[in-house]
C-alpha cells in the first residue's frame, strides 16, 4: 500500500513539473504569435501567394489571398506544428517564406522559426519595396 501511494506521489510530481515546463512559456509571454500576417499598406485591391517550406525544403503551406486596401489576414500556427517547434530538441533550422505579389513580383525569406516567430508580408511599405517579407519575435 505504501509503495503504490510512492508511485502515485512521484508519478504526480513528474505530471506537475512537465505541466509548469510546457506552460511556463505561455505564462511569460503569451500564447504563440501567428505563421504569418500579410497586410496591405496599398489603396489598391492585390492578390498574394503564400507558401511556406519546412526545413527539409519540403512545402508544408500554399494558399492565395485577394486583399482589400488597407486590409490583413493572419495565418495561425496548426497545433502539430507548434508541437514540433516546442517538443525538444524542436525544430531549430530554418524555414523559407515565398510570398508572390500579384503574379509578378516575389519575395522570398529563411526564419528561424519557434512558437512566438511571425513572417510579416508587407504591401506597399514604402516606395522602393512593392512587397517585402520580416520578421516579428515576442
Amino acid at each position: 500500500m505504501k509503495r503504490s501511494h510512492a508511485l502515485l506521489g512521484i508519478a504526480s510530481i513528474v505530471m506537475l513539473i512537465a505541466i509548469f515546463l510546457f506552460a511556463w512559456p505561455y505564462i511569460l509571454v503569451g500564447a504563440p504569435s501567428s505563421l504569418f500576417s500579410i497586410s496591405n499598406n496599398d489603396s489598391s485591391e492585390h492578390k498574394v501567394a503564400i507558401e511556406v517550406f519546412d526545413s527539409n525544403n519540403e512545402s508544408v503551406f500554399k494558399q492565395t489571398y485577394e486583399l482589400a486596401p488597407e486590409a490583413s489576414v493572419w495565418q495561425p500556427k496548426s497545433t502539430w506544428l507548434l508541437l514540433q517547434l516546442y517538443i525538444p530538441p524542436g525544430d531549430s533550422k530554418e524555414w523559407t517564406f515565398k510570398a508572390t505579389l500579384d503574379d509578378k513580383i516575389t519575395d522570398i525569406r529563411q526564419i528561424k522559426l519557434h512558437p512566438w516567430t511571425t513572417a510579416d508580408v508587407l504591401l506597399y511599405y514604402d516606395a522602393e519595396n512593392p512587397i517585402f517579407i520580416t520578421v516579428s519575435t515576442v
